[in-house]
């Protein structure tokens, strides 16, 4: 029996509310979900997420789930980070923050300084900020992974009721779950983001197998949805070629690509601010410790590796998809 084995919590075993979020319908509909989790209320919700000294390694072990409300700004202009696919008016915004997977080389682990999940109850005033914009694309999963929390939360199913409702709205929400239930609305694009194999076992703990992932994207083409496939980020391992060859072969030989809205390639990369702590967090990170440049306060991997490793995901992705569909 392992030395850990019995002395961690369940998954949100422990769930802290804000007293001004008691009464409010979307906690009590999360509190029924998890009837046996101990509840305790709190002031504010950073007097849990933010406090000093914790250890998102040890965390990750034994999650606890926050319920809170948010004020001030609900939606921010899209990062130049991140994809915006051609579209002009590009926001995210983050009903939900930290995720319920534990990728090693995920940015949220710089970003936050906790394992710990919070979920925004007063999700009605993100979509009422919504409203008020121009034909934006709205990327609503970047700071968790809402599809695989949505069997808590259920803010996954929100987000696709306010798709529905408002059709001049693009939303678009990545996962790496593998969820048996979407919804076709031609204004909701779910995001798969799939990793070779080895890249998952090795880096992608508790994430769904790539197969399921793969099953699930299949399925939603089939039924309709509008699917993105993202191949993104690449991380570099000794045998990438092959690693990521071998991904590009087994998703077209179970995902009808013809009908795939259009796919994301990229290569790891983080604020070097982010970096700098996740080193600290995880000193025996193998992503993490990669020598990495600098370029304009963003790690990365070097100009020629990275180039290397984007033409070649193209060029193998070009045997079965137009390249104007490639981003």
């Amino acid at each position: 029996m392992s030395s850990n084995a019995g002395y961690y919590n369940e998954f949100f075993s422990h769930v802290y509310v804000e007293k001004r979020a008691a009464e409010l319908e979307e906690t009590k509909n999360i509190l029924k979900r998890l009837p046996m989790s101990e509840v305790i209320y709190i002031d504010h919700y950073k007097d849990v997420f933010n406090r000093g000294k914790q250890s998102i390694v040890r965390q990750k072990r034994s999650r606890s789930l926050i319920l809170a409300v948010n004020e001030g700004e609900l939606v921010y202009k899209g990062s130049p980070m991140c994809q915006s696919f051609g579209e002009r008016n590009f926001y995210y915004t983050a009903s939900s923050m930290n995720c319920p997977f534990d990728c090693e080389y995920c940015f949220l682990k710089g970003m936050y300084n906790t394992a710990n999940v919070v979920c925004f109850v007063n999700i009605e005033d993100y979509f009422e900020a919504l409203q008020g914009l121009e034909d934006p694309y709205v990327c609503v999963s970047y700071d968790t992974d809402l599809l695989g929390l949505n069997s808590v939360t259920g803010q996954a199913d929100r987000w696709a009721d306010f798709a529905q409702d408002h059709p001049d709205i693009l939303i678009e929400m990545r996962t790496k779950s593998s969820p048996a239930s979407l919804r076709p609305l031609p204004n909701l694009i779910y995001a798969f983001t799939l990793s070779p194999e080895i890249i998952a076992s090795r880096f992608e703990p508790g994430v769904p197998p790539l197969r399921a992932r793969i099953a699930a994207a299949a399925a939603a083409v089939d039924k309709g949805c509008v699917v993105r496939l993202c191949f993104d980020p690449m991380i570099y391992v000794s045998d990438w070629e092959e690693c990521y060859g071998a991904l590009v072969e087994h998703a077209a030989s179970q995902i009808d690509l013809s009908k795939v809205r259009d796919i994301s390639v990229g290569t790891f990369r983080i604020s070097s601010d982010y970096l700098k702590i996740m080193r600290r967090q995880m000193p025996e990170s193998e992503v993490c410790w990669f020598p990495f440049e600098n370029v304009d306060g963003y790690a990365q991997y070097p100009a020629e590796i990275d180039l290397k490793m984007r033409e070649y995901m193209t060029g193998k992705l070009t045997q079965y998809v137009d390249r104007n569909n490639i981003w």
